[in-house]
C-alpha cells in the first residue's frame, strides 16, 4: 500500500494536519454519518491520521489578477437564475445552491470580471478537451473541468504570491511529490497535460476521504485540516453548507464560485457574453517528443513560428529552452508544423546544442556569405561537408525544400572564418545592397525572407542589429537583397 510505503520514507518530518496533501487511488474510507452518534468525532481524528500518513503541500490563497471589463451591467434576475442553478444541480454529484454569496461570485465573473470570462471562453477550446480527457480517465465529475477557471483563469503560467502554480495552482512541495518537477529550465506544474493528470489523482483521493463533492472543492482549497476543524467546530457535520461559517473566508467562496462559474459556463450567451478568438484551438495541435537541447528562436527560425507563440503553447519551458534529458519532453506545435520539424529536427539540435554553441564562442568563427558551383557528381552531402554544416542549412541559405544538384549550378553557402577583415566585408556588404520592407500583417520573418531570393532569417537579423522574430504591424525593416 502506497500510504505504509511513504510512512518510512516520511519518518520525521513534522506533519501539520491543517495543510496536508495526498495521493492514494487505493485508500477507501466510509464514514456512515447516519449512525455516527451526534459527539462522536472520532471519525475525523481518523480522517486527521489518513492525512498524517500521506503527504505534506501547502495550499494558499489564490491571486488571479483578470482584466476589468467597463460599459456593461447584467441586473441578474434572481427568480431565473435561481432556477437554472436548480436545474443544473440536477445533473451534477454537486450540491448547487443559489443564495447571496452565489449571486455575488456570479456579479464577480458576468459584470465585474466581463472581459476576463469572454477570454476564458475562448482559452476553453484549447484546454477543455486535456480536462476531458483525465477527468474521464480517473471517472470524475466532468463539472471539474471549470476548477481551473477558479484557480487560475485558464493561465497555465498564472501564480500566487504564496507561491502556487500552473492552471491547477500546486505549491512546488506538492507538486515535486505528484511529479511535476520544477528546475531552472522546466515547472511541470504549468504542463497543462501533467498537471491535470496529477489534479485528477488528488481530487480522486480527496473523494476517497469525504465521499462528499462539496467537501473536496473545500479541502482542495484549504487543505484537509482546515476543513476537519471545520467539522470539529459544527459539531460533527458533514457537508460543506453545514460548516460552511467555519471555513477560512476565502473557503466560504470557492465553492460558490465554482457554482458561478458552472453557471455561466453553460448560461453565458443569455447574458450577451461571447468568446473572444483565441490563435489556436486543441485539434489544430499535435506534439513529438524531443529528448535533446532546443531553443526556440532556434524553432523560430527553422520553422518561420515566433518564438513567442512556441512559448505560449509550451508554457512549462521557462526560459524558451527545452533542455536534454534522459527521458523525452513533449514539444507542442500546429500540426502543420510537425512535419517541417521532422524535416529540420537534425540542424534544430545542432544549433540548439551547447557543444556548438562552446564551438561557435571558443574559436570565434562566424560564417561569411559566398557562393559553391557545383562540380560533376558532387552530391549535397558533399558541398555539407566542405562548409561544415547540415544539408539542411545549405537549403535554408537557398529557400529550397528541395536542391537538384547539377554541374554548374551555383549555390549560396556560408563558409566559417576567423577572419575579421572577411566578416566586416561581409558585413558592409549586406549593408551597401538593402531594400526596405514594411511588415503586414501576419509577416513573420521566414515569410519575409521567402519573398527574396537568396536572403535568410539571419542576414534580416543581422542587418537589423539582431533585430527580434517579434515583428509589429507597419515595422520597417532592411532586407540585405543579394
Amino acid at each position: 500500500m502506497l500510504v505504509k510505503d511513504l510512512r518510512y520514507f516520511f519518518l520525521g518530518l513534522l506533519f501539520v494536519a491543517g495543510n496536508v496533501w495526498g495521493q492514494n487511488d487505493s485508500i477507501d474510507v466510509a464514514v456512515d454519518s447516519a449512525v455516527t452518534k451526534k459527539n462522536d468525532l472520532s471519525f475525523v481524528n481518523e480522517y486527521d491520521s489518513l492525512f498524517v500518513e500521506h503527504i505534506k503541500g501547502l495550499w494558499g490563497e489564490r491571486n488571479v489578477n483578470p482584466e476589468r471589463y467597463e460599459g456593461h451591467y447584467d441586473s441578474l434576475e434572481t427568480g431565473l437564475v435561481e432556477f437554472r442553478i436548480k436545474e443544473l444541480n440536477e445533473v451534477t454529484p454537486f450540491d448547487f445552491r443559489f443564495n447571496s454569496q452565489t449571486k455575488a461570485m456570479l456579479n464577480l465573473y458576468i459584470n465585474k470580471r466581463r472581459y476576463l470570462t469572454s477570454k476564458m471562453l475562448g482559452y476553453k477550446e484549447l484546454y477543455f478537451p486535456i480536462f476531458e480527457e483525465k477527468l474521464l480517465k480517473y471517472n470524475l465529475p466532468l463539472e471539474l473541468k471549470y476548477l481551473p477557471i477558479v484557480e487560475s483563469a485558464l493561465n497555465p503560467r498564472a501564480r500566487s504570491r504564496v507561491g502556487a502554480g500552473g492552471l491547477w495552482q500546486f505549491m512546488p512541495r506538492t507538486g515535486e511529490i505528484y511529479g511535476l518537477t520544477i528546475n531552472s529550465y522546466v515547472d511541470k506544474r504549468s504542463d497543462p497535460y501533467l498537471s491535470s493528470e496529477a489534479a485528477c489523482k488528488y481530487l480522486d483521493f480527496l473523494h476517497s476521504i469525504y465521499n462528499d463533492w462539496n467537501l473536496v472543492l473545500a479541502a482542495y482549497n484549504a487543505g484537509p485540516g482546515n476543513v476537519n476543524k471545520a467539522i470539529r467546530r459544527s459539531g460533527g457535520k458533514t457537508t460543506y453548507w453545514e460548516i460552511r461559517e467555519y471555513l477560512p473566508r476565502e473557503t466560504q467562496n470557492y465553492v460558490p464560485a465554482f457554482i458561478a462559474v458552472n453557471y455561466v459556463m453553460n448560461y453565458y450567451e443569455q447574458h450577451g457574453l461571447e468568446p473572444i478568438d483565441v490563435p489556436y484551438s486543441h485539434i489544430e495541435l499535435d506534439t513529438v517528443h524531443v529528448c535533446q537541447r532546443i531553443e526556440f528562436d532556434v524553432l523560430d527560425e527553422w520553422l518561420g513560428y515566433d518564438e513567442y507563440k512556441i512559448s505560449e503553447l509550451n508554457p512549462m519551458f521557462v526560459n524558451r529552452v527545452i533542455p536534454k534529458t534522459n527521458d523525452s519532453y513533449s514539444l507542442v506545435l500546429p500540426f502543420d508544423l510537425v512535419g517541417d520539424f521532422i524535416e529540420n529536427e537534425d540542424s534544430i539540435y545542432k544549433y540548439s546544442s551547447l557543444e556548438y554553441k562552446h564551438y561557435v564562442a571558443q574559436n570565434k568563427l562566424k560564417r561569411v556569405q559566398t557562393y559553391h558551383v557545383v562540380k560533376q557528381g558532387e552530391t549535397l552531402e558533399d558541398v555539407a561537408k566542405k562548409y561544415n554544416c547540415l544539408p539542411e542549412d545549405i537549403k535554408a541559405w537557398n529557400n529550397r525544400s528541395k536542391i537538384k544538384m547539377y554541374k554548374g549550378r551555383k549555390l549560396i553557402v556560408f563558409k566559417e572564418t576567423d577572419s575579421v577583415e572577411e566578416v566586416k566585408k561581409d558585413q558592409e556588404r549586406a549593408s551597401q545592397h538593402s531594400v526596405m520592407y514594411t511588415v503586414k500583417r501576419g509577416d513573420t520573418l521566414w515569410d519575409i525572407a521567402q519573398k527574396y531570393r537568396g536572403v535568410s532569417v539571419n542576414d534580416i537579423k543581422r542587418a537589423n542589429n539582431g533585430m527580434s522574430s517579434r515583428l509589429r504591424l507597419g515595422q520597417k525593416i532592411k532586407i540585405p537583397v543579394k
